[in-house]
């Protein structure tokens, strides 16, 4: 059997839910390169249910936008079914690499205090191995999968 070796540990975030109990979340510290070369930090819901990198729209004058919905419209799908977004391409820094990348701004993500969007498959994922130990509330990034 290989042997797989990560060069990188992110610990959950533990939070807590309405009523007390345990919610441990894989946040992921992203740099989002904005089209004027600044650099925002958001923290990302690690989601492999996630297609596409996804903000909310509310985030649209982090990419330079005047509207959430001047890109190009997509159809994509949620836990609540399809839904309306509008894709952009940008760059981010995620695990000291830079990555083009599509971005979906989604009018229907919910505010959360911990995060601001997730970070999906699409082109991200492409460029690292990951493992998961549930039970130890970790995921594991290889940058040579």
């Amino acid at each position: 059997m290989p042997s797989k070796n990560f060069e990188r540990t992110v610990k959950f975030y533990e939070g807590k839910s309405q009523n007390g109990t345990s919610v441990w979340l894989p946040l992921v510290d992203v740099t989002l390169i904005t089209p004027s070369n600044s650099r925002v930090s958001l923290s990302l819901l690690f989601d492999t249910g996630a297609s596409v990198t996804t903000l909310r729209a509310d985030l649209y004058p982090l990419l330079g936008l005047r509207s959430w919905d001047e890109g190009q419209r997509v159809k994509t799908g949620t836990g609540g079914g399809e839904v309306d977004a509008y894709q952009y391409n940008t760059t981010i820094e995620v695990f000291g690499r830079n990555i083009q990348c599509p971005i979906q701004l989604l009018p229907t993500l919910a505010y959360h205090p911990l995060f601001c969007g997730l970070l999906g498959r699409d082109t991200v994922f492409n460029e690292f191995g990951f493992g998961f130990w549930e039970s130890t509330h970790e995921l594991f990034v290889t940058e040579s999968p």
